[in-house]
């Protein structure tokens, strides 16, 4: 069974990248997929919607990367939410004013 490790880290110098985890043992073979973040779709604008070939392509990957990128989207969703605290006052009334 394969487990997965998610992490995130920057591009040193000399393009280089490094994973350091204690859940990894030296000589273990791994397996490394890189995601490049370029800051545009890290949270779409409300008015922008993914083409139909955005979102096809998207199903064609495979499910442990629509994993990653999923959970990566979950974690922004919950730090958008945790510093803008609007929503609040929108569940705090009656659905229903008399």
């Amino acid at each position: 069974m394969k487990s997965t490790l998610h992490l995130t880290t920057k591009v040193l110098d000399g393009n280089r990248i490094e994973i350091e985890s204690p859940n990894l043992l030296v000589g273990q073979t791994v397996e490394v997929v890189v995601f490049i973040n370029d800051g545009s779709a890290d949270l779409l604008p409300d008015d922008r919607e993914l083409s139909l070939e955005q979102r096809l392509a998207f199903l064609k990957l495979p499910l442990e990367q629509r994993r990653l990128i999923m959970a990566s989207q979950a974690e922004a969703m919950l730090a958008h939410y945790q510093e803008n605290t609007e929503w609040q006052e929108l569940m705090a009334g009656d659905i229903i004013d008399d």
